[in-house]
């Protein structure tokens, strides 16, 4: 009966496998019999669409589903196979599992030390680094293979939470598929039969992907283990060949030293052997030995670059499983305190970029000197290639310079010198070929690491910002506050800490004196510096005695006044980082004093620039308002920087209770007491208050009043909700960017008044020029003129200056906002990240694509639209001042050009705010369609005028200051608008006509190209008067008036016989329009008088 068992179960396993194998082969059979048949069906619809006599759109259509269908039968075919290999793979798990535990247990010692016997004894240096490079070939395979399976595991990581979004749109779209075809009647049968085809295959393709999808969603813990398992016995494999790696180098080390050193000793002695030689021996032989020497050099150098390569392809390792690793806690999509502390550990444990680029330098540095001295060396062993012929140079010119003669002796011992130079010179070239080899890995090696060390920088700036890196305030913070409070404040490490310092005061009594007397010194000048400053104010009120190198020197002492407190700390956290070592509460608290140095300065600076007859008052022109609440204010903000120093301090530690308890409540006692101090500064008639400006009520004031303590407030809530690491670098960027500000406004003040200096001495030279002329006048006439007064503030510099002074202010601002914000700003681009909406958007193929708008798409689109309204009203404006008004262009043109420039500005800019937002063109212009349509016929006069006005600005019938009659309307141009034009009468009322009466009706322009019109005065005069007479009176009493052009010169005409008169004109030309009614006037009046003269009766006006 146990025979029978065990004949049964030896044969049932082999069975198995055959059923198994079998079923295989009949799936296999049966999924390549149909992709083929399906295949078939594909060649003769084709062949039945080139047959049909279909239009050539209707053709296309077809062929492209049948081109589709065919690619998705060849992605069917390759979805089944990444199945059946799944399903393989699957199935040999258990034992692959089995096989990479077992390689696990294995003992990592024991098996070094046995590779390691394995190794000949005496095994030469050439072989020992053919193994060496065999190693590190090992090595290579090996990391490039654990990339590649950490990529796969993070992939397995992150997809399950795709996976299930993945199957439901699959299963959604294969029931979309299942309906039968709906037939058109219209439709050609070769047509249907392609549409037929390409729905199959679609859902042949997603049916066969979502079986894969299952399949995979099945085994998935499975794989992640087997994944795990294999990436650990990768890691295990590559730290055994790294021990191999180094204990072959250490061998070639070793070897070689003992080989050189060796060598060495035997060029030595050779040399002493030959010290009472010739002197053509000597030398021979001490540059031998001097060539040895250098051998054993590069060989420690040799061992030296090895290691240091060893380091940087572990560094780079290092930093690139740090990616893997973030890039698998971020997809995720764990954005929990835990990551986010642990993301901020990776952050603040990269290196700065910069030393990477400095270690580069110098692995390239290294590496050009190598290259060079190859360089010499391979002339030098070109020089001997032949040994005879050297020799015999090396003897004919030292017979040349030394008459004594060389026997043959001494020429047979240099042939063996010189062949040794031989060997000597090609071992050192090996050597140098093996570091130049190895530099150029190093060099590879920092290049990559710095590349993997942006790219996690990169990443971290993107997503930190936006990741809790501890829990909310609630019970559970409440019951660490009391311990957080004394580790604060826990007496031992204060106690240590001054242990230490009188340590080193003893031991190093020179820094110390010496800081202790600089500090004493700034404490004297500062003492002094008051009554410098008052007493240098008192000349900036007399124009003669103020000059530009009073104000630097009351800058310089303003600089000495603030510097005490802030060398106090600089010269504190020095010395306390040379106390302690890193990472002690010594050395962090020394750190924390060198990040108070800054924000303690731009204080001091303020508050001593903001003093009673300081730089701000007597320099700088500002307000008694601005003085006093800068003094008030400041008084209560020193209340901040203990605050920021325990902050600091907490992040400079890295200790999770001071980060949490410390830093978070320093956090948010800053930002509410700043807060507070910004909503009262702001106040009306405080710090916004400009000399000589009203501008009141100031809607940038009211602004910033709400956003800026509103923004600090949201920095608490942060704090509180977890934030502490995000809300810590805001606070830090707007201290330092309360230091810009500081540095920016005393800056700019200082160029205001250098600016006002020079005004004032302009000004005075013409004051000198007005006085010497009043006194000349005066002289003449005896009578007292008043003095001028040579009184000039700033709002007094010309607008030029103001415009220079503004564009440098903002400038600046921007300048510096950005460079203190730069950490920041890789952390507003992860906004992209977050959907709002999507809207449809047609592709190159006709496909309907669903695009997202993200919040930074929306903020950008808003921005956009608040520059495109500043734009048009300030841009065009701006244009014409600084540019157009610099070019010989006249004002009509100018105001087209202003004109058309905001049109652009308009449409331009919010078709670009409305794109951000998900509104295309191609959705717009329906819209614009129909409201054109719709306001064509509803405001159709407006669209006319409006129509009207771009062709007036482009056509310009007219200019601005023409003079014009339209419609028997007669006038000045003042403006011209798109919808209307103001004309000025000569009753000084201004008429607004709409742009389309001048088109379409008739115009006269008085001015357009000359200026020069006609006067035309008829005058009638009683029948039996003398005609010539009166044809003279007339001449002349225009030739007399000067304003009447003599070329062309005037005219009288005798034009006919009226009712009861002669009836005569008189035609004159004038120079401007202007002088027209004057002309007349005047001519008018000689007429009359010369007539009553000479008994000339005017004719009787017509009943």
């Amino acid at each position: 009966m146990l025979r029978m068992l065990w004949f049964n179960d030896k044969l049932l396993f082999p069975f198995l496998s055959i059923c198994f194998l079998t079923l295989m082969l009949l799936a296999g059979n049966v999924h390549a019999k149909k992709p083929a048949s399906v295949f078939k069906a594909i060649d003769a619809a084709r062949a039945a669409v080139e047959r049909s006599k279909m239009d050539a759109t209707q053709r296309q259509t077809a062929i492209e589903y049948l081109d589709a269908a065919r690619v998705d039968e060849q992605e069917v075919e390759a979805l089944n196979e990444r199945l059946s290999v799944l399903r393989a793979e699957s199935a040999d798990q258990p034992k692959r599992i089995e096989q990479l535990q077992k390689a696990l247990a294995a003992n990592y010692e024991q098996e070094l030390l046995e590779w390691s016997k394995r190794i000949p004894v005496n095994a030469d240096g050439d072989t020992l680094e053919q193994i060496l490079e065999r190693e590190r070939t090992v090595v290579a395979d090996l990391r490039a293979q654990i990339e590649t399976a950490g990529e796969e595991l993070a992939m397995m990581l992150s997809r399950p939470m795709h996976t299930e979004d993945e199957i439901a749109s699959l299963r959604r779209r294969i029931e979309e598929l299942s309906p039968s075809l709906i037939v058109s009647k219209d439709e050609p049968a070769a047509l249907q039969e392609a549409r037929r085809l390409r729905r199959g295959s679609e859902q042949r393709r997603l049916e066969a992907l979502l079986e894969l999808r299952l399949a995979e969603q099945d085994t998935a813990t499975q794989r992640q283990s087997l994944n795990e398992l294999t990436l650990r016995e990768l890691r295990y494999r590559l730290g055994l060949h790294e021990k191999r790696v180094a204990h072959i180098q250490q061998r070639i080390t070793s070897r070689g030293r003992r080989e050189l050193e060796t060598l060495v000793e035997q060029l030595e002695k050779r040399e002493q052997e030959l010290a009472g030689s010739h002197l053509i021996l000597t030398s021979a032989a001490v540059t031998n030995r001097v060539i040895g020497e250098e051998l054993v050099r590069q060989n420690e150098y040799l061992s030296r670059d090895r290691a240091a390569l060893a380091d940087n392809e572990q560094a780079r390792e290092r930093i690139a499983v740090n990616l893997q690793d973030s890039r698998v806690r971020l997809d995720m999509g764990n954005a929990n305190e835990r990551v986010g502390r642990w993301l901020w550990s990776e952050r603040r444990r990269l290196k700065p970029s910069q030393n990477f680029q400095q270690r580069l330098k110098s692995i390239r540095d290294d590496l050009a000197d190598l290259r060079m001295e190859r360089v010499m060396l391979n002339e030098q062993q070109r020089d001997l290639l032949d040994i005879s012929m050297v020799a015999r140079t090396l003897i004919d010119a030292h017979v040349e310079k030394n008459p004594e003669q060389i026997n043959e002796t001494n020429k047979n011992q240099l042939l063996p010198l010189l062949q040794k130079r031989v060997e000597l010179l090609f071992l050192l070239e090996s050597l140098l070929q093996r570091r130049i080899s190895a530099l150029e890995h190093s060099e590879q090696a920092m290049q990559e690491q710095i590349k993997i060390s942006r790219e996690l920088q990169k990443m971290l700036d993107r997503r930190l910002l936006w990741i809790p890196g501890h829990g909310t305030v609630g019970s559970e913070w409440l019951q660490r506050l009391p311990e957080g409070v004394y580790d604060l404040i826990k007496p031992s490490r204060y106690l240590t800490v001054m242990t230490l310092s009188a340590q080193d005061f003893q031991q190093r009594p020179a820094p110390w004196i010496a800081s202790l007397l600089l500090l004493l010194l700034l404490l004297a000048l500062r003492r002094r510096a008051p009554g410098r400053i008052e007493a240098m104010a008192t000349d900036t009120y007399q124009i003669r005695k103020d000059s530009y190198q009073i104000t630097v020197k009351v800058l310089g002492w303003t600089l000495l006044a603030a510097l005490p407190i802030p060398v106090a700390f600089a010269l504190s956290g020095q010395l306390l980082q040379d106390i302690g070592n890193p990472g002690r509460f010594s050395h962090s608290l020394g750190q924390t004093c060198m990040l108070m140095v800054l924000p303690v300065l731009a204080l001091q600076l303020l508050r001593w620039t903001s003093m009673e007859r300081g730089l701000g008052h007597a320099h700088f022109r500002w307000t008694k308002q601005r003085r006093s609440a800068l003094r008030r204010w400041l008084s209560v903000a020193v209340i901040v920087f203990p605050l920021y120093f325990v902050s600091s301090l907490a992040f400079i530690r890295k200790l999770d209770l001071a980060i949490d308890v410390q830093a978070r409540l320093a956090i948010v006692l800053i930002c509410v007491i700043l807060a507070w101090i910004l909503w009262r500064l702001l106040d009306v008639g405080r710090l916004w208050v400009i000399r000589g400006v009203v501008s009141e009520p100031s809607s940038l004031r009211q602004f910033l009043r709400i956003l800026l303590p509103l923004l600090l407030l949201t920095v608490a809530v942060l704090a509180l909700t977890g934030y502490v690491f995000s809300a810590g670098m805001i606070v830090q960027s707007l201290l330092a960017s309360f230091n810009v500000i500081v540095v920016i406004a005393i800056a700019l003040g200082m160029l205001a008044h250098w600016f006002l200096l020079g005004e004032r001495r302009l000004a005075l030279r013409r004051l000198e020029e007005r006085r010497q002329a009043a006194i000349q006048a005066a002289e003449e006439s005896k009578e007292v003129t008043p003095e001028p007064d040579e009184n000039i503030t700033l709002e007094q510099v010309n607008t030029q200056t103001q415009r220079l002074l503004r564009v440098l202010r903002l400038s600046l601002l921007a300048l510096g906002l950005i460079w203190v914000w730069v950490d920041l700003l890789p952390a507003i681009t992860r906004l992209d990240e977050i959907v709002l909406w999507h809207f449809s958007e047609t592709g190159a193929d006709g496909a309907t694509i669903q695009q997202p708008v993200t919040v930074m798409a929306m903020l950008l689109g808003i921005v956009t639209l608040a520059l495109t309204t500043a734009g048009a009203r300030n841009l065009p404006g701006l244009i014409e001042i600084s540019l157009l008004s610099h070019i010989r262009i006249d004002a009509a043109s100018r105001y087209a050009i202003t004109s058309v420039l905001r049109y652009v500005i308009v449409i331009g800019g919010t078709l670009v705010g409305l794109g951000f937002l998900g509104m295309r063109w191609s959705q717009l212009q329906w819209m614009a369609a129909a409201l054109t349509v719709g306001l064509g016929f509803g405001l159709q006069e407006i669209f006319a005028n409006f129509v009207s006005g771009i062709i007036l600005l482009f056509e310009r019938p007219f200019r601005v200051g023409d003079v014009i009659t339209v419609g028997g309307f007669s006038g000045r141009v003042t403006r011209i608008r798109t919808r209307a034009t103001t004309v000025l009468d000569f009753d000084n009322k201004e008429t607004v006509i709409p742009n389309k009466t001048f088109i379409t009706g008739q115009l006269t322009n008085w001015t357009l190209t000359d200026t020069i019109t006609r006067v035309v005065i008829k005058v009638g005069v009683a029948y039996g008067s003398d005609v010539e007479a009166v044809r003279s009176i007339l001449l002349q009493a225009a030739i007399r008036d000067q304003r009447v052009l003599t070329e062309p010169e005037p005219s009288c005409w005798f034009v006919g016989f009226g009712a009861n008169a002669l009836e005569f004109e008189l035609r004159v030309f004038v120079n401007a329009v202007g002088d027209r009614m004057e002309v007349q006037n005047a001519i008018n009046t000689r007429i009359t008088v010369s007539f009553a003269e000479r008994g000339i009766e005017f004719a009787p006006s017509a009943a």
